[in-house]
């Protein structure tokens, strides 16, 4: 299966881009704001200063990825970062297995990774951006301070 940025984006018609940042605000002030939803619910997100920044939803983290939009855009086609920020083997491998995008989904984890979920086809289903994205900012903002390999017992979801 060929797989192109149809794929392994999420067209941002329609979406809520305040919505999908309110749970991550603790982590992403009110300076930054989308730019692209990967297919498996990672956000690219530009500050006001022009920097681009990867949130991996799964980890919790956010890292600067480009120093620039134009910059960000020439780097995302390079090969090894397409590889690393959009996972195309794994979205192949989810379409091919059957598993559809609906109009404001994402493939989202069954178990995130930083509870222990594997990158497997097994542990994705389609998701409602909204909902991914504000299940994920709280158990991030939940576990945030606990030290690396701290058993998690509860999460709790508003």
């Amino acid at each position: 299966m060929r797989i192109t940025w149809n794929e392994l984006t999420v067209s941002p018609d329609g979406v809520d881009w305040n919505g999908l940042l309110s749970e991550w605000r603790w982590l992403v002030g009110e300076e930054y704001e989308p730019v692209v939803i990967s297919a498996l619910g990672d956000l690219f997100l530009r500050h006001d200063d022009g920097r681009i920044f990867w949130l991996e939803a799964g980890w919790g983290r956010l890292t600067e990825v480009a120093a620039s939009a134009d910059e960000f855009k020439q780097r995302m086609t390079q090969p090894e970062n397409a590889r690393e920020w959009f996972l195309p083997q794994l979205v192949g491998d989810l379409l091919t297995s059957g598993k559809q995008l609906a109009p404001g989904e994402c493939f989202g984890y069954s178990v995130p990774p930083v509870l222990g979920g594997e990158f497997e086809p097994e542990n994705f289903e389609p998701t409602d951006l909204q909902v991914h994205f504000g299940m994920l900012g709280q158990i991030h903002e939940q576990i945030k301070d606990l030290p690396p390999g701290t058993p998690i017992g509860e999460i709790e979801f508003e």
